[in-house]
């Protein structure tokens, strides 16, 4: 047999997603039509709903939850960020776990994950029933072990599945479901504690979406174990595999070491950088935007909690179609500077303006559909496939670190707002109390703003726009990796070591070919952009603790 029988083709890779490496594995793959990928689909997209709804049913009853727990902002804002604190490490190395079927594997990795974050949920529920302040933060704390770990788990399963062909659009459909499932949450939070007669009634409607999870992802094991690819047991076997030849024993498999991250592509770090920035705002504003409403409109915790569920509403019905047309034409970096710029504008009305709530809102909303499409849909084409699962690690890390930090600066702003020496503060004070808030959220998505240009100039200029070009060029640049792939006999991500322990990627600088479709690290250690990231990791922790143990304000009521 000779090399070129040897070879697979690069439009099986596409089609597949992943280049098998065994006669038995590529047969086994091609029956893995659209009826097994709608299984798998499914029961990721139902994993993360108990965490959605968990996450929008304690943002939207802050002001109750302070009232009945005789907490503040700050304590609130440690309460929420419990959750996010232990995510700015863990989503790394879910991300890990994912690209390395070896050891946890997918399947065994998201049902642990999902009995923590059950765990956590039931004693969230019962600190809430019992008042028990400690109670409930303790239960954040291991709830948050497995949040961040589990959508990680859930966005690098769905990339390595559906990758290329349909990624942008099952991004966008990810995206519509979260925003769907936090919309209805937040729509329907009030009306249920109402009828219940207690306000823990809608985190016990939380905890046992977190118990649908499990069963959620006993349906993804059993498909795996359907397929062939898993065990019984759990361990994950003849994995689509990163070889492009079969029984080839000169080709080594892939093996993820975390030294790695030293040779990541520097643009690819803009995605962490502006997650810590605009998707950090986005994420610490709807946690405080019930209480936005009801405190700077003079309403009430009902209509508060209808307003601010319009912040979802536009990703369920935009972001499959934005996922769309990404896939089709590109422009991610343009449709990522159109999000930074309505989040500004969103800001500026609701702070500046009497303009009806609604209208922010319904802008917030648009700027939770163009950002998060645009990014999501990049990490993985701006990274070999077989360290897509870091990627998006890495992605949710600089979401957790930068909403850990803005989150607790906002409740401390804001109890430095309510608490000004004033001793009429009532609810006409409270009007202002997010005043220096909104300053700050306009500060940071300032910065977004100029990172969104930054990205799209070196995306010009080092990738020749891979990220704007549309399905049509998209191909031609695949069948250009492909034919350098074919005839210098290399792996477009196989990585060797030299004797200095350096990782190299054999001839591929010989070619510019897979530079140009995401799918080559640097030539050298780089630990500028990984340190940058650990120094903002390190501040996530020191905030978080500084204010966890400073000298608590005097409680109040909102009457």
């Amino acid at each position: 047999m000779d090399d070129k029988s040897k070879r697979i083709s690069f439009n099986e890779v596409i089609e597949n997603d992943a280049p098998p490496s065994l006669p038995q594995q590529q047969k086994r793959v091609s029956i893995i039509d659209w009826k097994f990928r709608s299984i798998i689909l499914t029961s990721m997209l139902i994993i993360p709903v108990g965490c959605h709804y968990m996450e929008a049913t304690l943002s939207t009853l802050k002001t109750t939850l302070k009232t009945t727990m005789a907490i503040n902002n700050t304590q609130f804002s440690i309460l929420m960020s419990s959750v996010t604190l232990v995510n700015t490490v863990l989503p790394l190395f879910a991300g890990a776990f994912a690209d390395n079927f070896s050891s946890v594997g997918t399947m065994r990795g998201t049902l642990a994950v999902s009995l923590v974050i059950f765990i956590g949920s039931l004693l969230v529920t019962i600190g809430a029933n019992y008042n028990k302040y400690a109670v409930m933060l303790t239960g954040q704390v291991i709830y948050g072990l497995g949040d961040g770990m589990i959508v990680t788990f859930q966005e690098a399963i769905l990339s390595r599945w559906f990758r290329d062909r349909q990624l942008a659009i099952i991004v966008g459909i990810m995206l519509s479901v979260a925003r769907l499932t936090k919309f209805i949450a937040k729509l329907v939070c009030y009306p249920i504690a109402n009828y219940a007669g207690t306000f823990t009634r809608p985190i016990t409607v939380a905890m046992v979406l977190c118990a649908l999870s499990v069963l959620a992802n006993i349906l993804y094991w059993l498909t795996m174990v359907k397929l062939g690819f898993a065990t019984l047991s759990g361990r994950e076997k003849n994995q689509l595999s990163t070889e492009y030849h079969m029984n080839d024993k000169s080709v080594k498999k892939f093996e993820f070491r975390y030294s790695m991250l030293l040779y990541l592509p520097s643009i690819f770090w803009m995605v962490p950088w502006l997650q810590i920035t605009m998707s950090s705002v986005l994420s610490s504003f709807d946690d405080v935007a019930t209480e936005f409403v009801q405190f700077r409109y003079q309403t009430t915790e009902f209509k508060a909690g209808y307003i601010s569920s319009l912040t979802q509403v536009v990703p369920i019905v935009a972001a499959p179609l934005l996922g769309i047309f990404v896939h089709r034409y590109g422009k991610r970096l343009h449709i990522l500077f159109a999000g930074t710029i309505v989040l500004i504008i969103s800001i500026l009305l609701l702070a500046y303006t009497w303009v009806i709530p609604i209208v922010g809102m319904i802008l917030i909303s648009f700027a939770l559909s163009l950002g998060p499409v645009s990014l999501m849909s990049s990490t993985s084409i701006l990274l070999p496939a077989e360290l897509v699962g870091i990627g998006v690690g890495l992605h949710k890390c600089g979401n957790n670190i930068g909403t850990t930090i803005i989150a607790l600066i906002v409740g401390y702003v804001q109890d430095l707002t309510y608490h000004d020496g004033n001793p009429s503060d009532n609810m006409l004070d409270l009007r202002h109390d997010y005043d220096y808030v909104m300053i700050f959220y306009l500060f940071v998505s300032g910065v977004a703003v100029l990172l969104a240009l930054l990205f799209w100039f070196l995306d010009r200029k080092y990738l020749r726009s891979w990220l704007q070009i549309n399905r049509s060029e998209r191909q031609k640049r695949l069948k250009a990796a492909q034919i350098f792939i074919e005839n210098e006999g290399v792996h477009h991500t196989y990585i060797s070591t030299d004797q200095q322990g350096n990782y190299q990627q054999e001839k591929a600088e010989e070619n510019d070919a897979l530079k140009l479709v995401g799918s080559r690290l640097r030539k050298t250690k780089s630990y500028f952009y990984f340190g940058l990231f650990l120094f903002w990791l390190l501040v996530a922790w020191v905030v978080f603790f500084v204010f966890a143990l400073m000298p608590i304000y005097q409680s109040y009521d909102v009457k």
